[in-house]
């Protein structure tokens, strides 16, 4: 079984200084008449082998990465020295801010720069009251919908409960109801659980 399979997959290959994954059969008989002839006319068709070779292999190839393992990084070269983006200092009325006072300052200043200051609610006058409308419940479609969309591999939050658990649960139409009537009934009483607001960021530092 080892020696037909072997037999069935395997072909010659001539290493030479033009060795090349997309080399073929064709690419050699080319090269070989032009050898031969010497003549620009053989050399056109050497050419013309050559570039349908190349094509021929890198189209399979990206066929391939494109819908089988979906990995299109794989077409890009990560091996190259990145360059580092530029950097500089951030400046507050002119002044650079090197030091973590100053920063706070600024942060402070930009954020509550508003702060104390009256607010004239006037300007609303002319805007006519619109008539308030009743929030539409919440549907099964659109909670399966956007828990589609939510990737698989996302850190827990504070509960470790991921997606992937969500997910699993929805595959149950009495649990698709039970959320769909909770997330309805925060709606209705204005009222957000604790544990819908909190969340935990990971940041990946770069190589």
């Amino acid at each position: 079984m080892f020696s037909s399979a072997w037999d069935k997959h395997s072909h010659k290959v001539c290493i030479t200084n033009r060795s090349q994954p997309w080399w073929d059969d064709e690419c050699t008989k080319s090269l070989g008449q032009y050898k031969l002839e010497k003549s620009h006319g053989n050399w056109l068709l050497f050419w013309r082998a050559v570039k349908a070779a190349k094509h021929k292999f890198f189209d399979l190839w990206i066929d391939e990465i494109a819908s089988s393992n979906k990995c299109p990084w794989d077409l890009m070269e990560w091996v190259k020295q990145r360059k580092l983006p530029a950097c500089e200092a951030i400046q507050y009325n002119g002044q650079p801010c090197h030091q973590m006072s100053k920063l706070l300052d600024v942060l402070h200043n930009t954020y509550n720069s508003a702060s104390g200051r009256e607010v004239d609610l006037s300007v609303l006058d002319p805007l006519s009251t619109l008539q308030e409308r009743d929030w539409p419940p919440f549907s099964a479609l659109e909670l399966t919908d956007a828990l589609s969309s939510c990737s698989s591999r996302s850190s827990p939050g504070p509960d470790h409960i991921t997606w992937v658990h969500l997910k699993a649960v929805l595959e149950n139409k009495k649990s698709v109801q039970l959320l769909v009537t909770l997330a309805d009934a925060c709606i209705r009483v204005g009222h957000w659980p604790k544990h819908f607001k909190d969340s935990i960021s990971v940041i990946i530092q770069p190589t």
